[in-house]
């Protein structure tokens, strides 16, 4: 009897850790972060400097809901806007224009540029660290693409 209990009991805990061993691979694999395409993507994490991945941060943030997560103009509330927002990928358009142009526009937002008045000034919403963050963020879209003619609307 005592045989057949030590049996039972052996193979209640080898099913106890096979079943615990299972468990923590499924667990190991969950924990894993999905692998992304970074040819999809127009600028790769990877790529991006410190000062780059910030402003990327604050890109999503403030700006993406209109000018769309890539810069292309087509963010979720572009469809509300006229004019539409401009498209960051115009590598034409974004090269003519200054970084002091850039901050300009940020802080002063599209009417203080003469530009759409639907873009906000967003001048006492980030410090001048971050406008400089979103600066260099900005340039890498422009570089991401070779689009044509520049637009005229913010």
């Amino acid at each position: 009897m005592r045989v057949l209990s030590s049996a039972i009991l052996s193979l209640f805990l080898l099913s106890c850790a096979k079943d615990n061993n299972d468990a923590s691979q499924y667990q190991r694999q969950e924990a894993q972060p999905p692998v992304r395409d970074a040819s999809h993507e127009s600028a790769s994490v990877r790529e991006l400097t410190y000062e780059q991945r910030q402003g990327k941060y604050l890109y999503m943030r403030y700006c993406a809901v209109c000018h769309g997560e890539e810069g292309k103009g087509d963010g979720f509330n572009a469809f509300n806007l006229d004019p539409k927002p401009r498209d960051f990928t115009d590598s034409t358009y974004m090269k003519a224009l200054s970084d002091l142009r850039l901050t300009e526009t940020i802080i002063e937002g599209g009417r203080g540029v003469n530009k759409s008045a639907l873009m906000p000034s967003w001048g006492a919403t980030l410090s001048k660290d971050e406008i400089q963050y979103l600066i260099h963020y900005l340039r890498t879209l422009g570089t991401a693409s070779q689009s044509g003619m520049p637009q005229e609307n913010d």
